[in-house]
Parts: C-alpha cells; sequence; structure tokens
C-alpha cells in the first residue's frame, strides 16, 4: 500500500526576504522529519487573493447549474 501525507500551512510574508527566511525555518524543521523518512520534500507555493467585489462576475452565467437537461425521444 502506498500512502502520501501533506502537511499544509499557510504563511505571511510581506517581501521576498521574509519568505526566504521562513522558507529556511522550515527547511530547518523538516531536517528532523527527513532523518526517519528521506524522501519528505518540502514544496513552497506562492498564492495571490482573489479579488472579491462587484467587478468581480462569475465564469459562468446565472442559468448554468450544472444540471443534465432531460431529454425525451419521442
Amino acid at each position: 500500500m502506498r500512502l502520501k501525507a501533506t502537511f499544509t500551512i499557510e504563511l505571511e510574508a510581506d517581501d521576498f526576504v521574509a519568505a526566504a527566511d521562513l522558507q529556511r525555518e522550515l527547511e530547518q524543521t523538516l531536517g528532523g522529519l527527513r532523518q526517519q523518512f528521506p524522501q519528505a520534500e518540502l514544496r513552497l507555493t506562492e498564492r495571490r487573493l482573489r479579488e472579491q467585489g462587484p467587478g468581480r462576475r462569475n465564469a459562468r452565467g446565472p442559468g448554468i447549474t450544472g444540471r443534465l437537461n432531460a431529454y425525451r425521444d419521442d
């Protein structure tokens, strides 16, 4: 059986320097885990907040529900 464990930590950084500092701290913390699980990896991704407000439109129209239409063959 193959398993994958994922830890998610959401962090705030003011700039790339602060982000690098956080990454360095996480790498040090991960060092202890790597002793037991050498294949452990750290993957950092930048997440941008979506714009909110009246200018933001829904990608789908109001009539699109995702349901299938009931068609009949007569």
